[in-house]
């Protein structure tokens, strides 16, 4: 590769960047509408799933694994009363992937290419390849093939995978994003669900162990309480997991995003009983939170 055309190439690396970067600093506020419209967009998703059960041409067990998947990216949304500074945020972990992505494809090149070598006589004759975010994938597991210890690596990884729906895949990095990361609880929630995600909807042993590691992350709390009630209601054990989702109902904002998909749970366990769900109270024997 001649000096002109890195250079060139160097250009516009920083100019991609500063098209990516520059949306996500300045149009944040876009956010909490974007989540807004998603959110209508997953519950008549949820109301349509219903209606397919209804009319029989849906059938029970894959309307779970679909209602389980709406609920998850419900959960995703960007909580209303989530800070804008914490570095954990949306807009923090998208710079990070933003800034990653550019400096682990140059380093792989330059570690695995030959910039030195002269140019091929024959390259102009051919179309150039594009770089498709397959073969991004794979470069970024040769590279952590050699460098195992990258957990920012393994977690651009397991992001990545999830965002494909390549499940098993996201919860095998996840996992070893784990454990370098000695037992962080938010990734360890990530971990969870991704397993749950990889297993069709049910709650592994080794998910639940995960989710009760994530438990001792605040933000993440009532997603891990959730599915470890999930595990409950799998298990049999319906009584449970309805006194456990009508608990993080009270303990949820009144504008939490998953308070939807959390009441349609509790109205499935309720039914499953035989209880009236507006007769339902917490373990400390308040009444329920009413419905918006």
């Amino acid at each position: 590769m001649s000096l002109g055309l890195a250079l060139a190439l160097l250009a516009m690396t920083v100019l991609a960047m500063a098209l990516l970067l520059g949306p996500l600093i300045w149009r944040r506020r876009a956010t909490a509408s974007r989540d807004s419209y998603n959110l209508a967009v997953y519950r008549d998703q949820l109301t349509e799933i219903e209606r397919d059960i209804a009319r029989g041409v849906l059938d029970p067990g894959d309307a779970e694994v679909a209602k389980a998947e709406i609920g998850r990216r419900i959960l995703a949304l960007t909580p209303a009363e989530a800070p804008a500074a914490k570095s954990r945020s949306p807009l923090a972990l998208a710079t990070i992937a933003v800034i990653l992505v550019p400096i682990a494809a140059w380093s792989l090149y330059f570690d695995l290419g030959s910039p030195g070598l002269p140019d091929d006589p024959h390259a102009a004759a051919d179309a150039a390849p594009r770089l498709d975010l397959a073969a991004a994938l794979k470069q970024l597991e040769a590279h952590l093939a050699q460098h195992p210890d990258d957990l920012k690596g393994w977690l651009l990884l397991a992001r990545t995978d999830r965002d494909l729906r390549h499940y098993a895949e996201s919860a095998e990095a996840y996992r070893h994003a784990a454990e370098l990361s000695g037992g962080n609880p938010e990734i360890a929630g990530n971990w969870g669900e991704a397993q749950v995600l990889a297993a069709g909807g049910a709650v592994t042993p080794e998910a639940a162990a995960a989710f009760k590691t994530a438990l001792a992350d605040p933000d993440s709390a009532p997603r891990s309480r959730f599915y470890l009630a999930l595990a409950d209601f799998q298990a049999g054990d319906i009584q449970k997991a309805l006194q456990e989702w009508v608990d993080i109902e009270a303990d949820s904002p009144a504008d939490a995003t998953w308070l939807p998909v959390l009441r349609q749970h509790i109205a499935e366990a309720a039914a499953k009983l035989g209880v009236d769900p507006a007769t339902l109270k917490t373990s400390a024997g308040a009444p329920r939170k009413a419905e918006n």
